[in-house]
Parts: C-alpha cells; structure tokens; sequence
C-alpha cells in the first residue's frame, strides 16, 4: 500500500505538468488577498476597450520591468494588493511590435524564495484584441519567457480589468 501510494506521489506532479494550460488563469488567483491583481495601461490617457489593445499576461512569476525601453513603474496601474508579489498580471499595450525586458520572482509563500539574478529581453509583435502570454520556463542554469497564446483566458482577463477598472480611485 505505501508503496502505491508514494508512486501516486511522485507521478502527480508530472502528471499536472503535462495539463498546464498555459494562460493568464495558472496565475493564482488573489485567494482572499493572498495574492495581487495588476493591470498595466502602457498608453496615454484613460483606460481603452480591451479590442483597442494587445494584452500581455504572465504567470504571476515573470516581472516585466521596461516595455521599449520606458520603464513598465511610470504607467498607469490598475492594482490588487495582496501579500505576495505574484498573481495576475496584464500589460495592455497599443498594436506593434514591442521589446519587453523582464526577471522573475517566485515568492509564493512556500517558505523558499528564488529570482533572476539578469534580465532577458524579448520582442513580440501584438495585434488589436491579441493576448499573448508569458509563462517562466526553465532548466534550472538558464531560464526564458515561454509564449503562448493567451487568448482562452480572455473572459477572465475581461472580467478582472472590469473589475480592476471599477475599483480604480481618481485622486482629487
């Protein structure tokens, strides 16, 4: 019976890996504010119909720090705040094509704590309406950004800008 058991244990997670769909939703959702919503406005003005847009989601590990060189902290950003760093995260951008320069954080609260130790930079081209995700992909020496397409997710991306939006507060 152990024995059964403890191979029960060890496949698990393969299993599960092999099932990872690859979009915005792995990201953990805020779980009673353990963790954060974001949504990055990389454009001028007021928030813009998520058709006018491409949308970059990660898994809530990736950080992105600069899109075309402009640093990703000088946007407007539509926030959650929750315990942990990680959660899910949207960068709408306008359409083009973009260099994004990201690292990763893993702080999920398991006790163990890891990070890039550099950054990577990565071009990607967005259409009006595209989601494309970017999920940490690693050997363990070296690490990326696996890019996928997002676009499954978007009722939920939908739904969390909807509500990031509703809960923005304009200072006065």
């Amino acid at each position: 019976m152990n024995k059964k058991l403890i191979t029960a244990l060890l496949f698990a997670p393969i299993i599960l890996l092999g099932c990872a769909s690859y979009n915005y939703t792995d990201a953990p959702p805020t779980l009673g504010m353990m963790y954060s919503k974001y949504a990055y406005l990389g454009y001028e003005g007021e928030p813009k119909s998520i058709e006018d847009v491409g949308i970059v989601t990660t898994d809530g590990l990736i950080k992105i720090s600069s899109v075309d060189g402009y640093p990703v902290s000088g946007y407007k950003v539509l926030k959650t705040s929750g315990m942990y760093s990680g959660g899910r995260y949207q960068l709408h951008l306008l359409p083009g094509v973009h260099t994004l320069t990201m690292g990763f954080r893993d702080d999920r609260g398991g006790g163990s704590r890891s990070w890039s130790t550099s950054d990577i930079t990565k071009t990607i081209s967005l259409r009006k309406g595209q989601v494309i995700h970017l999920s940490l992909y690693g050997d363990g020496k070296l690490w990326t950004a696996k890019e996928s397409d997002g676009s499954s997710a978007l009722a939920v991306i939908t739904s969390d800008f909807k509500e990031l939006a509703e809960k923005a507060v304009t200072p006065k």
